[in-house]
């Protein structure tokens, strides 16, 4: 992906904060910029300056307007995969994917029914009934 670090031998999600530099002061002015750019990805942020994801995290959570930049990036990522997935089940013509978009995003028009929880409930409805009908005949 691009702006991503390579993944390739010493350049490993996760290597820079193997041997973190300490004493490096986090500032707002640095981590907000790296937020957008990698698409609010802890431990990637933590690699480009040399510290810890646990160290980023703890910073985000003191700054209100980064915590702000950190769930827009994030969503802005889930909108572009939306929007991919959208793509992929209209011009591939996924069954899967389209029943699964219309059950997680067409739940206002009634897409949301669950096989399982409907079954269940047709045969909750048909044993209740049974029961209902032997209870009305008389015994011969």
């Amino acid at each position: 992906m691009a702006g991503f670090p390579s993944t390739k031998k010493g350049n490993k999600l996760g290597d820079k904060a193997l041997s973190p530099k300490p004493g490096i002061p986090l500032l707002k002015e640095q981590i907000q910029p790296l937020i957008k750019k990698l698409n609010g990805n802890l431990s990637r942020i933590a690699d480009s300056i040399g510290t810890t994801r646990g160290c980023v995290r703890r910073f985000i959570e003191k700054h209100d307007d980064l915590k702000e930049e950190l769930e827009t990036s994030r969503e802005r990522v889930l909108d572009e995969l939306e929007d991919a997935v959208w793509q992929d089940a209209i011009e591939n013509r996924d069954p899967a994917m389209r029943c699964f978009l219309l059950k997680t995003r067409g739940k206002h028009r009634g897409y949301d029914q669950d096989d399982n929880k409907t079954m269940a409930k047709d045969i909750a409805t048909a044993a209740f009934d049974f029961i209902l009908s032997k209870s009305d005949k008389p015994k011969t």
